[in-house]
């Protein structure tokens, strides 16, 4: 009786020790059709479904097209190559999002949000597309992050952007939503981690 005590007091002190923080990169995985992000992650298809206690939602479709090697050269957050596969697509519709949830920064030196951002009308610099993080759901922070150019060419192409500074905290949300009308945008190879990674 008293060997029973001492494990569910040892089980009961890990519950309460804080989750490490995860560092991750998500490149939306693959998938044989285009569906919404909620339904991707009821279907377990993104490529950190199942992992570090992440779910994944949103109107956002997710879709396996607009990525090639002519639109999509760059590396991202860990200086990993882009990935080329599926990627969400946020509609002109208002409010279009792609969220994802159980992000944990604790730990990490000066979190940020790494992605890449493509845009499909020229004039367009991207600041219509609004990155936020939230703690519970109904309070949202937005974040900064560099604009697009809007020279010749700069549309249909995925550029990669840091955001501004993450708080460290066990869990909260990240979301990626639709500020205005007139302009898809795409995101892929979304990343969490330090701002500055050691080499």
């Amino acid at each position: 009786m008293k060997k029973s005590r001492i494990i569910l007091a040892a089980a009961a002190a890990m519950l309460a020790m804080p989750l490490s923080a995860q560092e991750f990169e998500e490149t939306m995985g693959n998938l044989p059709v285009s569906m919404s992000a909620t339904d991707l992650n009821d279907e377990k298809g993104f490529a950190n479904s199942g992992k570090f206690n992440l779910s994944f939602e949103g109107d956002a479709e997710v879709q396996y097209t607009g990525a090639t090697a002519k639109n999509a050269q760059y590396t991202d957050l860990f200086n990993n190559e882009a990935s080329r596969g599926c990627n969400v697509r946020i509609s002109d519709e208002h409010n279009c999002y792609f969220q994802i949830n159980g992000i944990n920064t604790m730990d990490i030196n000066k979190p940020v949000v790494g992605f890449a951002l493509m845009k499909g009308v020229r004039r367009f610099d991207g600041t219509d597309l609004v990155v936020e993080w939230s703690e519970d759901g109904l309070r949202w922070n937005q974040l900064d992050f560099e604009p697009l150019p809007t020279d010749e060419g700069s549309e249909l192409t995925f550029m990669y952007r840091k955001t501004s500074v993450l708080p460290n905290k066990e869990n909260i949300s990240i979301r990626f939503r639709q500020g205005g009308y007139g302009c898809v945008f795409r995101i892929d190879d979304v990343c969490v981690g330090p701002k500055k990674l050691k080499k």
